[in-house]
């Protein structure tokens, strides 16, 4: 059996506003890979909310469920050392969160949203198979009718 491709790097563009018709707007985080596709993640918006903020340094006054986690694993020894987008099923990506302890590497299943906040905030490389940015890549010309989410904010 063939072994899978390494994962290739991805960049967090940014976090955008997908007008879905009349009122409705609908959060996605765009992903830069090496070969310059752009892959479109579609978030919830507190997801939006968690990503843009680690994007933009922005600190809340309280810790957010993003934040409390990553305290969590700091007080535990452990940190997050990647994330990998895998798969795409049925219009549905999944994703793999690495968290290391004693030098022991586990991966947990997590949505793309969370473990992109997350990798964030822990500054650790977030990555996708090329199966999946081959699959989803979006052609950059739609690109002009987003928004940027702080617009909304």
């Amino acid at each position: 059996m063939e072994e899978p491709s390494p994962p290739l790097k991805v960049k967090v563009k940014g976090v955008y506003a997908l007008h879905a018709g009349g009122d409705l707007v609908a959060p996605v985080v765009l992903l830069e890979d090496e070969a310059s596709r752009i892959v479109p993640v579609f978030v919830g918006l507190t997801e939006a909310i968690s990503i843009y903020s680690a994007l933009s340094g922005s600190v809340s006054p309280r810790p957010t469920t993003h934040d409390l986690f990553i305290s969590t694993l700091d007080s535990l020894g452990a940190r997050i050392t990647g994330m990998v987008i895998d798969d795409l099923d049925g219009g549905v990506y999944y994703a793999r969160l690495s968290v290391s302890i004693d030098s022991i590497v586990r991966e947990v299943d997590a949505r793309p949203s969370d473990g992109m906040a997350l990798a964030l905030r822990a500054k650790a490389p977030i990555t996708i198979q090329e199966k999946v940015a081959v699959q989803s890549a979006m052609d950059k010309k739609d690109l002009e009718s987003l928004k940027g989410i702080e617009s909304y904010l």
